[in-house]
């Protein structure tokens, strides 16, 4: 009986020994094909041109991003959004392939003060320059669109 154990034998060390060498083999390799952005792609002052815009929409944007971290930027935001100019700041991270910002302020325009925010801003890598996708309020006006903006 022994003897008709050592092909199962010889087998399953096989088996082993060959799913250990894809695991050496697998080991270099990332298991989500997802690349990482570098803040450094996003640092800087991005501006568009486009002021024709719709009445829930930015345009005339200039948009600074300033790292603070390998990860973490501060954002300065100035444009005009519902025929509204703000002017605010917020803050931005990095995550996988994406910086992720926020923005807030005050707007003083014809005698109004009221608050604008943008709580889901998105920008990524586009064809030399970034596009930025945002959502907000200004003056409890729902705002949101996207944009792609170069360097000055």
């Amino acid at each position: 009986m022994g003897n008709n154990l050592r092909p199962v034998g010889a087998l399953a060390l096989a088996c082993c020994l060959t799913a250990g060498c894809d695991v050496f083999d697998k080991k270099d390799s990332p298991t989500s094909p997802t690349a990482a952005a570098s803040l450094d792609a996003f640092a800087g002052k991005w501006v568009t041109a486009r002021s024709a815009l719709p009445a829930t929409s930015c345009g005339a944007l200039n948009y600074t991003v300033t790292p603070v971290s390998a990860t973490t930027a501060n954002v300065t935001l100035d444009a005009t959004c519902a025929n509204i100019h703000v002017t605010g700041a917020g803050t931005a991270k990095v995550t996988g392939s994406t910086l992720e910002w926020t923005a807030q302020g005050l707007v003083s325009q014809g005698g109004v003060n009221c608050p604008f925010t943008f709580t889901d801003g998105k920008a990524t890598e586009d064809a030399g320059g970034i596009k930025i996708v945002y959502t907000g309020t200004i003056c409890g006006i729902a705002v949101s669109g996207d944009e792609v903006l170069k360097k000055p």
